[in-house]
Protein backbone atom coordinates (compact mmCIF):
# COMPACT_ATOMS: atom_id res chain seq x y z
CA UNK A 1 0.00 0.00 0.00
CA UNK A 2 2.70 2.50 0.99
CA UNK A 3 4.60 1.84 -2.75
CA UNK A 4 1.19 2.33 -4.59
CA UNK A 5 1.01 5.96 -2.59
CA UNK A 6 4.77 6.46 -2.69
CA UNK A 7 4.11 5.89 -7.10
CA UNK A 8 1.48 8.03 -7.34
CA UNK A 9 2.88 10.77 -5.31
CA UNK A 10 5.78 10.55 -8.30
CA UNK A 11 3.21 10.28 -10.67
CA UNK A 12 1.35 13.26 -9.86
CA UNK A 13 4.10 15.33 -8.88
CA UNK A 14 5.75 14.83 -12.41
CA UNK A 15 2.48 15.54 -14.14
CA UNK A 16 2.29 18.98 -12.05
CA UNK A 17 6.36 20.09 -13.09
CA UNK A 18 5.23 18.99 -16.89
CA UNK A 19 2.11 20.87 -16.67
CA UNK A 20 4.07 23.92 -14.58
CA UNK A 21 6.80 24.17 -17.76
CA UNK A 22 4.49 23.71 -20.76
CA UNK A 23 2.75 26.72 -19.16
CA UNK A 24 6.00 28.41 -18.88
CA UNK A 25 6.89 27.85 -22.51
CA UNK A 26 3.59 29.69 -23.35
CA UNK A 27 2.64 32.91 -24.23
CA UNK A 28 0.23 34.84 -22.83
CA UNK A 29 -3.27 36.82 -24.37
CA UNK A 30 -4.43 39.76 -22.77
CA UNK A 31 -8.29 40.00 -23.56
CA UNK A 32 -10.40 42.59 -23.42
CA UNK A 33 -13.98 40.96 -22.55
CA UNK A 34 -16.78 43.51 -22.73
CA UNK A 35 -20.42 42.51 -21.04
CA UNK A 36 -23.71 42.50 -22.85
CA UNK A 37 -25.78 46.10 -23.02
CA UNK A 38 -28.94 46.20 -24.64
CA UNK A 39 -27.62 47.33 -27.52
CA UNK A 40 -25.00 44.59 -27.99
CA UNK A 41 -26.70 41.68 -26.33
CA UNK A 42 -23.74 39.25 -26.17
CA UNK A 43 -20.23 39.23 -24.34
CA UNK A 44 -17.41 40.53 -26.98
CA UNK A 45 -14.22 38.82 -27.03
CA UNK A 46 -11.11 41.15 -27.88
CA UNK A 47 -7.46 39.84 -28.20
CA UNK A 48 -5.61 42.77 -27.42
CA UNK A 49 -1.98 41.75 -27.23
CA UNK A 50 0.61 38.71 -26.61
CA UNK A 51 3.56 38.73 -24.20
CA UNK A 52 5.78 35.69 -22.86
CA UNK A 53 4.86 36.13 -19.37
CA UNK A 54 1.71 36.47 -17.39
CA UNK A 55 3.29 38.98 -15.33
CA UNK A 56 4.37 41.10 -18.73
CA UNK A 57 0.50 40.06 -19.51
CA UNK A 58 -0.67 41.63 -16.07
CA UNK A 59 1.47 44.68 -16.89
CA UNK A 60 0.23 45.01 -20.23
CA UNK A 61 -3.45 45.02 -19.06
CA UNK A 62 -2.77 48.04 -16.64
CA UNK A 63 -1.70 49.91 -19.66
CA UNK A 64 -4.92 48.89 -21.71
CA UNK A 65 -6.87 49.84 -18.46
CA UNK A 66 -5.08 53.36 -18.40
CA UNK A 67 -5.58 53.88 -21.95
CA UNK A 68 -9.31 52.54 -22.29
CA UNK A 69 -10.08 55.02 -19.66
CA UNK A 70 -8.43 58.10 -21.62
CA UNK A 71 -10.36 57.35 -24.34
CA UNK A 72 -13.72 56.89 -22.19
CA UNK A 73 -14.27 60.40 -20.61
CA UNK A 74 -14.28 62.54 -23.66
CA UNK A 75 -17.04 60.79 -24.65
CA UNK A 76 -19.06 61.22 -21.47
CA UNK A 77 -18.44 58.04 -19.54
CA UNK A 78 -17.35 58.04 -16.08
CA UNK A 79 -14.97 55.40 -15.51
CA UNK A 80 -14.31 53.22 -12.16
CA UNK A 81 -11.82 50.67 -11.49
CA UNK A 82 -13.54 47.39 -10.11
CA UNK A 83 -12.16 43.98 -8.71
CA UNK A 84 -8.96 42.73 -10.43
CA UNK A 85 -9.10 43.75 -13.65
CA UNK A 86 -12.54 45.05 -14.32
CA UNK A 87 -13.26 48.30 -15.26
CA UNK A 88 -16.89 49.85 -15.27
CA UNK A 89 -18.19 52.28 -17.29
CA UNK A 90 -21.50 54.41 -16.83
CA UNK A 91 -23.18 57.49 -18.43
CA UNK A 92 -26.17 59.56 -16.89
CA UNK A 93 -29.18 58.48 -18.69
CA UNK A 94 -27.81 55.72 -20.77
CA UNK A 95 -28.99 52.55 -20.38
CA UNK A 96 -25.52 51.10 -21.93
CA UNK A 97 -23.26 50.60 -19.15
CA UNK A 98 -21.55 48.06 -18.78
CA UNK A 99 -17.83 46.62 -17.85
CA UNK A 100 -14.84 45.32 -19.37
CA UNK A 101 -12.74 42.46 -17.89
CA UNK A 102 -8.76 42.70 -19.20
CA UNK A 103 -7.91 39.04 -18.72
CA UNK A 104 -4.41 36.98 -19.05
CA UNK A 105 -4.93 33.94 -20.80
CA UNK A 106 -2.54 31.18 -21.98
CA UNK A 107 -2.22 31.00 -25.92
CA UNK A 108 -3.54 27.46 -25.60
CA UNK A 109 -6.79 28.91 -23.77
CA UNK A 110 -9.64 30.59 -25.59
CA UNK A 111 -11.80 32.09 -22.76
CA UNK A 112 -14.66 31.84 -24.98
CA UNK A 113 -14.81 28.67 -25.15
CA UNK A 114 -16.77 26.39 -27.79
CA UNK A 115 -18.28 27.63 -30.49
CA UNK A 116 -22.07 28.69 -30.05
CA UNK A 117 -21.46 28.80 -26.28
CA UNK A 118 -22.65 32.00 -24.45
CA UNK A 119 -20.02 32.85 -21.46
CA UNK A 120 -20.54 30.71 -18.40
Amino acid sequence: MMRLRRALATVALCWLAATMAACAECAWVLWEVSSPTPKHPGWTYNKVDAEATNEACKRRAEVAIQRRTLQARPYGWTVTRGDANRVHFTKVGDPDSFFVDFQCWPDTVDPRGQKGNERP
